[in-house]
């Protein structure tokens, strides 16, 4: 007859237990929710019923979607932040990665230095932006000032505000991308650049054959992670622009916060919010197709 000492001891079940307070806390911050959110979603949920009850509707909220000219406006949106951001974040990123992991001298305060923005809260990040872009005594316009150029309207132009917000999150981005990078960097082995040397290679040939392609699945999965979690961002949007002017900075999370919480469309946010899932699991699907099929 099996005791509970004798369960506990058990090569069997002993993982499961250990794993089992894991598997309580990723059910209660992540499906809990998503099946909560994807529940409301097949109602009629609104803050006008929302103590009455709301109807059953079904897969009507998804289909309204594909009628919705200012969903498709944002995810158009979307696309040219999250373009934006990757170029900028990438780039740099990886330039930034380069130059501290060949100069580990001044690397270390550097570091510390180009880490700051991705450790500050987004609200912070956000004000920080509003001051910088303010049209009178802002420090970008100050210094346009003082070359000569005339003042913008950074986050009150159509034109303008979108790669406002660009430019703040490649702000954020960067350091995450430059950390990533360097610690891919620091697990190429030496023998290959060694044997390059010997077999006469320059250093950019050994740069383009040896470091790229052994640092590949680092750059993947860097830019899958960023692409999620710039195709999600959501605060720092609120706080600067709130989707405008005239939704030139709605992006679909955006767009996701004002259908649940200002228009009172609860179903309706819910229903974005599902298929805003559906397209973060296709990038997930194109990391386990790019990077796990070469492991």
């Amino acid at each position: 007859m099996l005791t509970l000492k004798g369960i506990i001891n058990s090569e069997r079940t002993l993982p499961y237990l250990l794993l089992a307070p894991l598997l309580l806390l990723l059910f209660t911050v992540i499906l809990f929710p998503f099946l909560w959110n994807f529940y409301i979603s097949l109602f009629d949920l609104k803050t006008t019923n929302l103590l009455t009850g709301a109807p059953f509707a079904g897969l009507s909220n998804y289909l309204k979607l594909f009628h919705d000219s200012t969903f498709f406006h944002s995810l158009g949106v979307s696309l040219y932040f999250v373009i934006g951001s990757l170029l900028g974040q990438f780039g740099l990123g990886v330039i930034l990665a380069l130059i501290l992991h060949y100069h580990p001298g001044p690397a270390r305060f550097f570091r510390v230095v180009f880490i700051v923005p991705w450790i500050l809260s987004a609200l912070i990040i956000g004000y920080s932006w509003i001051w910088m872009y303010n049209y009178q005594g802002g420090m970008i316009n100050s210094i346009l000032h003082a070359v000569g150029l005339q003042p913008i309207h950074w986050l009150n132009n159509m034109k303008m505000a979108l790669w406002a917000l660009v430019i703040a999150n490649i702000w954020r981005g960067t350091p995450f991308t430059m950390l990533f990078v360097e610690a891919g960097l620091k697990t190429i082995p030496s023998e290959p650049y060694e044997a390059a040397r010997v077999d006469g290679a320059t250093s950019w040939q050994s740069f383009w054959y040896i470091t790229i392609p052994l640092l590949r699945p680092t750059l993947t999965i860097n830019l899958i992670l960023t692409t999620m979690w710039t195709f999600n961002l959501f605060d720092t949007i609120l706080v600067m622009t709130r989707g405008g002017p005239a939704n030139a900075t709605l992006t679909t999370a955006m767009y996701m916060y004002k259908s649940a919480f200002e228009y009172g469309l609860l179903s309706y946010g819910a229903a974005i919010a599902i298929v805003m899932l559906a397209i973060n699991a296709l990038l997930a699907v194109l990391y386990f197709y790019t990077v796990g099929r070469q492991k």
